[in-house]
């Protein structure tokens, strides 16, 4: 289109200035840049382009003009913060500025110089000024290639889809730099992977085929690696036989090797280097990208699963080793126990010497972008501008066919589209609504880029199933529904507006309207561009049986609508990604955050991306993004005191109201999960479980009397609407009824209950303020607290189960709603728990009357039982650190907690309790 070829050759010159300009760029240059070029243009007129090679000319409008400047902004202003340094003691002792203050200095640095000439034509100054820096930091954590034999384990922690890849190419290129000579990427479990990771290497380090590095003026021939695979072909030991360049005691050039996470390629690649019987004195380098996937133990430690085996084993092969672990998920590479190693495959692949986590650039968009923080998981409704929630009548969610009375052939009946738990027979006959609308957001969109001059690549992702058969059923479906549109466009389009009878253009209309209807254009001026570009889309399914593979071409622009499930779960990525429809779940945090393919770099067209999905997968992905960064918070701590990775108390996050899991059980069997100790100001916590002994239900129930008959008797009190109210009582009597009150004993420190006890009891010891009491009435049952003196409560009903020796009650909390309303008579009262709980003038105990119902497991009656409950509402003054929340934690922070509970000082009732139990 001519537009194209003004807006893109105006770009392209200010690109060429600005990347050569020193230091960070700040918005006025941008501006005055393009002021520049739009003084000349009225000043000359505007065949003053063809200076520039700017031959077939449209002017540009004031849309235009904007559109420049945000899409260089959003190229060049970037900021991105230092990342987080975790080190082990050895390696502080060690020379940590061998490579930054002594060899980046007097060596030539080819490699890395090509690289960083090269990439200037994608990335912004500043973007390769902080990934030299980030290189840096993990180059002077590796060891000098030139000294004594060492054996180093690293871990460098990203965010998926933002640049890992380009990250571990520029410490490649100085790892040559510096005198590695063996080279591994053991690249992720798929092919579609393995190749995408080889062209890019091949294109920032390689070299080959005067392309990337290989077309630069001051490429060397005489030092281009010798590389053993290719864009099509894995490791082959025949093909590295053949070369004379891989003599390992002679060679020159760096060597090297990208292979798939597979057992037989890296047996062919351990069995080529055993041709050498000893230990080969080359320093090598491995870069495990993925690293959470496959390459950690599952297994016994004398008997590693095949691929931690391995990869452990070729690092045996080199007296000079380095391996640095890629993840932007490292749940699993943190829960290898940090003491694990044997005699034959030597130590596991924990991370001891350094964990480096990268900070993304303010461009990126990821998890706290799309998930919002103010997107609570508690509050009742979860929103976000970039997803739009997949309707509950469209889709079964839950459904458990092991435990439902409903069968599989059953629920196939059902009216809703996709079923969510399906096996691989399921047949997909019809697309729901919601997919069809995505369809069209995508085909709007690339309509809308090309308007703004993009003309770049374009994707789309329907990611619902991990089974083949269901893949090429949706495609033959969004294909129908595609050619339909593909019809109406070319029919009607570009008739006058009025003239529209088209049921399908309707439907375009209205999905603007709704989706994308504050952008810069009008309707009738997208409907124009998609009718153009309605004929590039293809519809693709990427997977094992594929006929025709995905390709972003070099010399065209890609539309690509693209359905696919393991082959595009993990770190493939769609170029120009801006609609995602995503059904596919899992329980682990690690896989569910790396199946999202949407994260990345949107620049110029970040308003335009949706993603489509359940609400329930939306809160999913919410608290993920909170264990995420609870877990970014710990990095950064450490790092400021000084911890070592095998200090790495860690913990993660695991959500309180699923069955998520932070990964797979089998990938951390050397970790606990347990509740710990962080800050309790502005918490709820509550007795959800409830001992179920007759002698400690009777003593609660009469304690509760008693100590509500005292308050009745001697203090004055607010009678509301939803109970009764007590302010500022004494500590003391709260510390003497808690002392008496009967808890569920078996966890006193809260590691698996939420509630601790210890902790609590031990803040209210300490106290000196005072507190609130709050008994809900209602609709009331009249309970005697004294001889003669009865008074109203609302006796609750919950539903629990008999576990371990107590009553748990289900999700639900004790204090229902926004219970602490009650204390407030102004607006604070619409506020949500969190606000109010800020607002408190002291500490607030709920005592709640409970009928519980549980079901006897044996006769399959309903029993009910009369208890007492607690609720502690703490409001943001002097409370002690006790805020409890679940985690995972591994072998390290184990050892902590049963030092911690050795020091625990519990006095002789509390000992009575805890043997009795």
């Amino acid at each position: 289109m001519k537009v194209n070829e003004t807006y893109q050759g105006i770009y392209r010159a200010i690109v060429n200035v600005l990347q050569h300009k020193k230091g960070a760029l700040e918005s006025d240059e941008i501006s005055n840049s393009i002021r520049k070029w739009r003084d000349n243009v009225e000043k000359f007129g505007w065949d003053f382009l063809n200076a520039f090679g700017i031959d077939d000319i449209t002017p540009l409008d004031e849309k235009d003009w904007r559109a420049l400047q945000e899409e260089l902004e959003s190229n060049f202003i970037v900021r991105i913060e230092k990342g987080i340094l975790v080190q082990s003691k050895e390696s502080r002792n060690r020379d940590l500025t061998w490579w930054s203050g002594k060899k980046k200095l007097v060596n030539e640095n080819y490699y890395f110089n090509n690289y960083q000439t090269y990439m200037q034509n994608s990335l912004p100054k500043n973007v390769l000024d902080i990934t030299d820096e980030d290189t840096a930091v993990v180059m002077n954590n590796l060891a000098d290639p030139e000294g004594n034999p060492f054996s180093i384990k690293g871990m460098v922690v990203g965010h998926v889809q933002s640049g890992k890849t380009g990250n571990y190419a520029a410490l490649i290129c100085k790892a040559a730099d510096a005198g590695y000579r063996f080279i591994v990427v053991i690249a992720g479990g798929q092919n579609n992977l393995r190749d995408q990771t080889q062209k890019r290497l091949q294109e920032s380090f390689i070299g080959v085929n005067a392309k990337g590095v290989g077309s630069l003026a001051g490429f060397r021939p005489d030092k281009m690696p010798d590389c053993l695979t290719s864009e099509t072909s894995d490791f082959k030991k025949e093909i590295a036989q053949g070369r004379q360049t891989t003599n390992f005691e002679n060679m020159q050039l760096p060597i090297l090797v990208v292979i798939k996470k597979h057992t037989k390629t890296l047996d062919r690649l351990l069995e080529w280097l055993d041709k050498y019987p000893n230990q080969i004195d080359k320093p090598m380098l491995v870069i495990d990208d993925e690293s959470d996937y496959a390459s950690i133990n599952t297994k016994d430690e004398n008997n590693p699963t095949v691929i931690n085996k391995k990869i452990r084993l070729l690092l045996r092969k080199f007296t000079k080793s380095a391996y640095v672990a890629y993840t932007a998920t490292p749940f699993a590479n943190i829960f290898i126990d940090h003491a694990a190693k044997s005699e034959q495959f030597g130590d596991d692949l924990f991370p001891r010497d350094f964990i480096y986590a990268l900070s993304p650039p303010d461009n990126y968009f990821g998890a706290q972008v799309i998930f919002n923080e103010e997107d609570s998981e508690d509050s009742e409704e979860i929103k976000s501008k970039y997803v739009v929630h997949v309707p509950n009548d469209e889709v079964i969610l839950d459904l458990d066919f092991d435990k439902e009375e409903q069968s599989y052939e059953e629920a196939l009946a059902l009216n809703a589209s996709f079923l969510i738990r399906h096996k691989s027979d399921y047949i997909v006959e019809e697309l729901p609504p919601s997919l069809l609308e995505a369809v069209r957001v995508f085909v709007l969109n690339v309509g809308i880029r090309n308007l703004r001059g993009q003309f770049k690549h374009n994707s789309m992702l329907i990611h619902i199933t991990r089974f083949t058969s269901i893949h090429m059923d949706i495609k033959s479906l969004v294909k129908e529904y595609h050619d339909n549109l593909k019809r109406a466009l070319k029919t009607y389009g570009k008739l006058p507006i009025d003239m529209h009878r088209s049921k399908s253009i309707l439907d375009i209309k209205d999905t603007f309207n709704k989706v994308l209807g504050d952008i810069e254009f009008s309707f009738e001026e997208v409907l124009l561009s998609v009718c153009d570009s309605i004929e590039s889309i293809q519809v693709i399914d990427v997977h094992q049986k594929m006929k025709l593979p995905l390709q972003y071409r070099d010399d065209s622009q890609t539309n690509a609508i693209v359905i696919g499930g393991l082959s595009l779960a993990r770190g493939f990525t769609l170029e120009g990604l801006s609609v995602s429809y995503f059904l596919r779940t899992t329980i682990y945090y690690d896989t569910l955050m790396q199946m999202g393919r949407w994260f990345g770099y949107r620049m110029g067209y970040q308003d335009l991306c949706r993603v489509y999905m359940t609400e329930s997968m939306h809160r999913n992905f919410a608290h993920i993004n909170n264990a995420t960064k609870d877990l970014m918070k710990k990095l950064k701590v450490m790092e400021y005191e000084k911890r070592t990775p095998e200090e790495f108390g860690l913990a993660v996050q695991t959500h309180p109201d699923s069955i998520l899991q932070v990964t797979a059980r089998n990938k951390s069997k050397f970790t606990e999960e347990m509740y710990l100790s962080m800050d309790l100001k502005g918490q709820l916590k509550e007795t959800r479980y409830i001992s179920n002994k007759e002698k400690d239900i009777t003593i609660n129930e009469e304690l509760a009397k008693k100590f509500i008959g005292n308050l009745y008797n001697n203090l004055e009190y607010e009678r509301k609407t939803a109970g009764l109210v007590w302010r500022e009582v004494n500590n003391e009597l709260i510390e003497q009824f808690i002392r008496q009150y009967k808890f569920y004993a078996q966890d006193l420190l809260g590691l698996r209950t939420r509630f601790p006890i210890a902790f609590i009891r031990e803040f209210i010891n300490d106290y000196e303020g005072k507190w609130d009491i709050v008994i809900n009435n209602g609709e009331c049952e009249e309970i005697e607290i004294e001889d003669g003196i009865k008074i109203g409560v609302n006796r609750q009903k919950r539903t629990v189960d008999l576990v371990e020796g107590c009553f748990k009650t289900k999700k639900s909390q004790l204090a229902r709603g926004n219970a602490e309303s009650i204390m407030f008579d102004n607006d604070l009262k619409k506020e949500k728990p969190e606000k109010m709980r800020e607002n408190l003038n002291n500490p607030l105990l709920f005592v709640h009357f409970l009928t519980l119902n549980v079901e006897d497991k044996i006769t399959k009656k309903i029993l009910t039982k009369d208890v007492i409950g607690l609720s502690f509402s703490f409001n943001n003054d002097g409370a002690l650190n006790t805020d409890l929340v679940k985690v995972k934690i591994n072998s390290v922070y184990i050892k902590q907690i049963e030092d911690a509970i050795k020091n625990v000082d519990f006095d002789e009732e509390y000992d009575e309790v805890y043997e009795d139990e």
